[in-house]
């Protein structure tokens, strides 16, 4: 593998080691070692829609799109701080003029990472640019706003690069243990 460069840095992170790969191709620091939260309330469940690099609207993009019903709860699946609300937007559809129109919250992680939260009903955060958010607080709630044919809610994470910012993979806490998520299945919150 001599175009992967791997080498691992322990970076604090809520009391424990992250660990990251550098992936010398793509010049990107992947965290390889969180376990994320599913981003709706215990309890509750949805499906996957949409998972990485599906042919649908995610053609080379690492977001995951879950299937929800409007004004369903969105919470946050890892703390952070709120660096972005957009909330204004108030239609939706598969015009491009919807492009870069959805409603989203976006939270950055102690270790630079961030989750952005899209597609939300408008006027629909519950929180605010600054506000100190735990695993499991709500955030706002979905809808269809934007590039949007339904109700969902759009979820990715990304993290720095040297030459700005890359989409993670990334795993969360299922019934089965960390996984990453496979599309046309239902997961519950834990």
């Amino acid at each position: 593998m001599k175009s992967l460069l791997f080498f691992v840095l322990l970076i604090p992170a809520f009391s424990c080691g992250v660990r990251y790969r550098f992936s010398k191709s793509s010049d990107t620091l992947l965290d390889t070692s969180f376990i994320y939260t599913l981003p709706y309330p215990k309890g509750t469940t949805h499906l996957l829609i949409q998972n990485y690099n599906s042919l649908l609207s995610h053609k080379g993009r690492l977001n995951l799109d879950f299937k929800m019903e409007q004004g369903s709860a969105v919470t946050a699946s890892r703390a952070g701080v709120v660096t972005s609300v957009q909330e204004s937007f108030s239609k939706g559809g598969l015009s491009k003029k919807y492009l870069k129109k959805a409603n989203s919250v976006i939270i950055r992680h102690s270790d630079g990472t961030n989750a952005m939260y899209g597609h939300l009903r408008h006027l629909g955060a519950a929180v605010e640019v600054g506000d100190k958010v735990v695993t499991g607080e709500l955030l706002g709630y979905s809808g269809s706003v934007g590039f949007s044919a339904f109700p969902h809610l759009h979820f990715v994470v990304w993290g720095p690069t040297r030459k700005g910012r890359s989409s993670l993979p990334t795993r969360f806490h299922t019934k089965k243990g960390p996984e990453y998520l496979r599309t046309g299945r239902w997961y519950r919150s834990i």
